[in-house]
């Protein structure tokens, strides 16, 4: 993508994702409940769903530059959570390697409903570099919204260090709609066998005995929900109306 990320001296820090069975996932969420404090924004046992929409350009350059293994990228999204229009995020999540940083921006349910349209010119009422980065690749690489992703997360974060471990599940796309707040959204399973998706996001403090424990289980997930949801797309015929 040609419009490189203003923020390169924003601290980074670690991402590792696995792909866990379903019986791996039970054990391993298990041990991680025991010996981990759950997230302040976990509101019980099942987690929180989040629901995304995430942007590419006319050229698809974020599908294109995972796909390829490009090492410095940028990924746009909107997302929301349990469904609520009450807090709204767009974000723009950095990588360089294994190194991932977030910038991001509240924004309104009548501003979101705007750039669903195809109007992106409320972001430039924000005081917000990341807006504004947002409307300048709407302007000039044609970004717009390319698919949802929703799933399941359970979260729980290490009471000393900065180590946050995630499960996603259920984790799904939609298939009719680019609108997360369509009544009529239908989703479809990205893992129809109940896989789970592990994270793990960390600085430079990483315990010992939880890397023994979070990296001797599964299989290290070479592509991310994002191209899963376009691929699931494309391979299914399917073809939303994009604006």
């Amino acid at each position: 993508m040609r419009y490189r990320n203003p923020f390169a001296d924003k601290p980074k820090r670690h991402e590792i994702k696995t792909v866990l069975t379903y019986p791996q996932y039970v054990e391993l969420r298990a041990r991680v409940a025991g010996i981990l404090t759950p997230d302040p924004h976990m509101p019980g046992p099942d987690g929180y769903r989040i629901q995304s929409v995430y942007f590419d350009t006319v050229k698809h350059d974020s599908y294109y530059e995972k796909d390829s293994g490009v090492q410095h990228r940028n990924k746009y999204r909107i997302r929301a959570y349990n469904g609520s229009d009450s807090f709204i995020v767009l974000e723009n999540k950095e990588k360089i390697d294994d190194r991932i940083s977030k910038t991001s921006a509240v924004i309104t349910r009548a501003d979101y409903d705007a750039i669903l349209a195809g109007d992106y010119s409320p972001l430039l009422a924000y005081d917000n570099p990341l807006c504004r980065q947002v409307y300048g690749l709407r302007q000039s690489d044609g970004l717009r919204p390319e698919v949802i992703i929703e799933y399941q997360r359970q979260a729980y974060v290490h009471p000393l260090s900065m180590v946050r471990v995630t499960f996603d599940c259920q984790i799904s796309a939609g298939v009719n709609t680019l609108d997360m707040f369509d009544e009529r959204l239908v989703t479809r399973p990205l893992f129809p066998q109940r896989e789970v998706v592990l994270e793990v996001k960390y600085d430079d403090s990483y315990p010992m005995y939880l890397r023994q424990l979070l990296e001797n289980t599964g299989i290290k997930l070479a592509v991310s929900k994002f191209v899963l949801g376009c691929d699931y797309l494309r391979n299914n015929y399917i073809v939303l109306p994009r604006t």
